[in-house]
């Protein structure tokens, strides 16, 4: 059985990315780290907006941050994410459970599959 702060823990990572625009995020640092500002600029998102999703992301111990300059880069903590090879991004490990990110092709089905109803010629 589970102990309560270990599922508290996991709890609260899970929860963490339990939001549209923090998934987003996490396709993109899958590809290497990235600074506030162009994270903002890759989604669409506000700059003030992206810079509480970090930090939400950050204090459920999922992203490292390093100041470069004036900028802060963020990047996936590699004592809880791994890269993928293939048609993975990565594998995020919350406790016992798992998380595999895909990549996906532009329509938003993963890489190697072709999206329902749509026929190859």
């Amino acid at each position: 059985m589970i102990e309560y702060q270990d599922a508290k823990q996991i709890a609260g990572m899970i929860a963490a990315v339990g939001e549209p625009t923090r998934m987003m995020i996490l396709h993109q640092l899958a590809d290497g780290p990235q600074h506030v500002g162009r994270l903002a600029e890759l989604l669409g998102v506000p700059m003030v907006n992206m810079s509480h999703h970090l930090g939400v992301m950050r204090q459920a111990g999922l992203l490292d941050d390093v100041k470069d300059g004036r900028r802060v880069v963020y990047s996936l903590r590699k004592e809880v994410f791994t890269p993928g090879s293939g048609g993975e991004l990565g594998t995020f490990r919350f406790g016992t459970y798992r998380l595999v990110l895909l990549a996906v092709n532009g329509d938003g089905t993963p890489t190697g599959k072709k999206a329902a109803g749509k026929k190859s010629k």
